[in-house]
């Protein structure tokens, strides 16, 4: 009966879903440059950026949440950090005047996991990809900053 009751608990903490973050309501729109990976993009002013990685990685974090990644990896990182190598393709969508290959998929850190819409494109040998903590469709918020994204020199170039 133990046994039953671990095996419980361990397959509940699992298979924790955390809800995708609503839209902030009350912000202004800024727009964030990255000349270490190359991007421009607007987001509201109550995002807070934490760069890592010498600015490949970009977290956006808002009210306890991160509703906004971005990242510059090649294929061995993006797969180590779980991220949509090795998922099905959910479709194309234009990024920066490119196509963007989106990929929905779950990414789980610990026992939650979140839903992930992924818009990937080729960068300078590597991949680019903008990423929102969503439900499949993207609230208005992440659409305008999907549409504001765009890819320029990166400060190496």
């Amino acid at each position: 009966m133990r046994l039953l009751l671990i095996f419980f608990i361990a397959w509940s903490l699992g298979t924790c879903r955390s809800a995708a973050p609503e839209a902030p309501r009350d912000f202004e729109w800024i727009t964030w440059s990255n000349v270490a990976a190359g991007y421009v993009l607007e987001v509201p002013d109550v995002y807070r950026a934490v760069v890592e990685d010498g600015g490949r990685t970009v977290f956006f974090r808002w009210s306890g949440t991160v509703p906004v990644k971005v990242y510059l990896t090649d294929l061995e990182s993006a797969a180590g950090r779980g991220l949509w190598v090795g998922e099905e393709p959910s479709g194309e969508s234009p990024l920066s005047g490119r196509i963007a290959v989106r990929y929905d998929y779950t990414h789980c850190d610990g026992p939650f996991c979140s839903r992930i819409a992924s818009f990937v494109v080729p960068k300078d040998g590597q991949w680019l990809a903008l990423e929102f903590r969503s439900e499949r469709e993207l609230h208005p918020v992440n659409q305008r900053i999907l549409r504001s994204f765009e890819i320029v020199p990166a400060a190496s170039d």
